[in-house]
């Protein structure tokens, strides 16, 4: 493989504690991460916790602990009980309307919410870490329209959001940068049904791009985009999904688009450690080492191939590409 570049009970959280703090320190600069219900079972969450842990571990007077919601009733308590830590990290963005609220309630306290689907309201002590996802599904679509055969390439994506916008976009112009004449078909999940989680709706999406000579597939989107990877596997066409979908791995898998939240979560403890503290949107892009491709070990994916996406990423970094609306 090549690498281009929390339950609680009672009245007070269950909680986890890394070794970082030390006995000898008479001040300790104090981390709270609470995580979602799913836990260290979100690759999200655990992600986050390991750069969280990172962190600290690198320094003498710093504390960690881990905070594991039983159910989402109790994210906003999780939160509050931990208001009184130098910096509280929400880490998933189902913790999104609970950590505005507590962070507005409790402004001498700094909070980060970690990739968040939809951006939320301005809160001076809140910092929201966003990934350029766009960067890494351009490298999706680059490396499909070098792949494909058809010259037909294709996207299935979540509703018709920021974020699935933001991972068309990324696609469909990298597609075009690598092939000015692919065919790039897309489509976005239709409401009604279960956002991120119609993994029929996502098959059929993809199996009626295959029968208008689709020969490569990105299926983002949570379950409804691995519904279009595994749709993408029985048609025996190549497939690029996006990181953090599902655990399951198709065979038709030649790439997947990569947020690395561990490293951002760590350079946001690290920031809020050295100060002065910076709220807001914080984006994070291929340049800071925040998203990527990852190629796995195809057929398709030559030495030549892999040094053109190796490439392009070079370029995206150094800003000779952007992704623009």
């Amino acid at each position: 493989m090549l690498l281009v570049q929390a339950g609680a009970s009672g009245t007070h959280p269950r909680s986890e504690t890394s070794p970082g703090s030390r006995p000898s320190c008479t001040t300790t600069f104090r981390v709270a991460f609470v995580a979602d219900v799913a836990g260290l079972r979100s690759s999200v969450d655990a992600a986050g916790w390991r750069g969280v842990d990172q962190a600290v571990g690198t320094l003498a007077c710093a504390h960690a602990d881990l905070a594991l919601p039983a159910r989402p009733s109790e994210y906003r308590r999780t939160l509050q009980a931990y208001a009184g830590h130098d910096l509280v990290i929400a880490g998933s963005f189902l913790l999104t309307d609970a950590v505005v609220e507590i962070a507005r309630a409790n402004p001498a306290t700094h909070f980060v919410l970690v990739d968040p689907i939809v951006t939320p309201p301005d809160v001076k002590n809140l910092a929201v870490l966003t990934f350029r996802s766009d960067q890494a599904a351009f490298l999706a679509g680059a490396l499909a329209a070098i792949v494909t055969r058809t010259g037909v390439v294709a996207g299935v994506y979540g509703p018709d959001g920021p974020m699935d916008r933001a991972n068309r976009l990324g696609f469909e112009q990298g597609a075009r940068y690598v092939r000015p004449g692919v065919r790039v078909l897309g489509a976005y999940q239709p409401a009604g049904s279960a956002p991120y989680a119609d993994p029929d709706w996502g098959a059929g999406q993809a199996r009626a791009f295959v029968r208008e000579h689709a020969d490569v597939i990105f299926g983002a989107g949570g379950t409804t985009g691995q519904g279009a990877l595994l749709a993408a596997a029985q048609s025996g066409v190549a497939c690029i999904n996006e990181d953090l979908v599902a655990s399951s791995d198709p065979s038709c898998v030649i790439a997947t688009s990569v947020k690395f939240v561990e490293r951002g979560v760590r350079m946001a403890v690290a920031g809020a450690i050295a100060g002065p503290w910076q709220g807001g949107v914080q984006s994070l892009d291929i340049g800071q080492g925040a998203v990527g491709l990852s190629l796995r070990n195809d057929p398709l994916l030559t030495s030549d191939v892999a040094q053109r996406v190796l490439t392009i990423a070079d370029l995206l970094a150094a800003g000779s590409i952007s992704v623009s609306p």
